[in-house]
């Protein structure tokens, strides 16, 4: 079984964690698997958006704790990791083509990233953020420090960081952090149907917007590059 299945829908990449079992908790194998499955949907003509969905309950509650077990204890692992968190965050926000996550449950650390690194969010209307690395005595995760004061008030960013405490989707919305609240299990038809609604826009237009959007990423990604990214909530 693939952590990470893709299946394509009328010119979308639909990009799934599949891990459910553990609330798709992050593994280096997981990162692995995403950042190649990216790299294809950017390579493929046919694919106009990519949309971001988690299997099972959670869209993604961070990272796997024995991972970051192994990270604490091995220096070469904590870097391996390091380095392909880079590699994804650099993937998302580099992207060419349109991308969209889908959030339902809760989306903590590294799956909170990956909304933020998203051009657009859906949450469920039960859906929550949460960066709660503070704790556990470590450092933000790199995207919600880098991109959560870009789209919302850096002081309300810094309580978020400071504190840990989860963001509902009513709040996330009112804050800039997603575009549209759906009912609860509409969340991936939404995005879809956002998706499909970019796919009927001339594709030229839509390139167009997406190369001055990269343009912008370009110092958030260089602030991000160096920074490492430390425990979430995982299995």
């Amino acid at each position: 079984m693939s952590l990470v299945e893709l299946r394509t829908e009328s010119g979308v990449a639909i990009l799934t964690l599949n891990r459910p079992e553990k609330r798709n908790a992050m593994t280096h194998e997981m990162q692995a698997e995403l950042a190649g499955l990216l790299r294809g949907a950017e390579a493929d003509e046919a694919v106009r958006a990519i949309v971001f969905a988690g299997a099972g309950s959670d869209f993604c509650v961070g990272g796997d704790f024995d991972t970051v077990d192994r990270m604490r204890a091995d220096s070469e692992h904590h870097d391996r990791l390091v380095r392909f968190h880079s590699d994804i965050a650099e993937c998302i926000l580099s992207l060419a083509k349109p991308s969209i996550a889908a959030v339902q449950g809760r989306a903590f650390g590294f799956g909170a990233e990956i909304a933020a690194f998203c051009d657009m969010v859906v949450m469920s209307e039960t859906a929550r953020f949460a960066d709660p690395h503070v704790k556990m005595g470590l450092p933000p995760a790199p995207g919600a420090l880098v991109i959560w004061p870009q789209r919302m008030s850096r002081a309300i960013a810094a309580e978020l960081m400071l504190t840990g405490r989860e963001l509902r989707a009513d709040e996330a919305l009112r804050l800039g952090l997603c575009n549209r609240v759906a009912p609860e299990g509409k969340e991936l038809a939404e995005a879809l149907e956002l998706a499909r609604t970019l796919c009927e826009l001339p594709r030229e237009g839509v390139m167009a917007v997406k190369r001055a959007l990269r343009q912008s990423y370009k110092a958030l990604l260089a602030a991000g590059r160096d920074m490492q990214p430390g425990a979430t909530q995982g299995s």
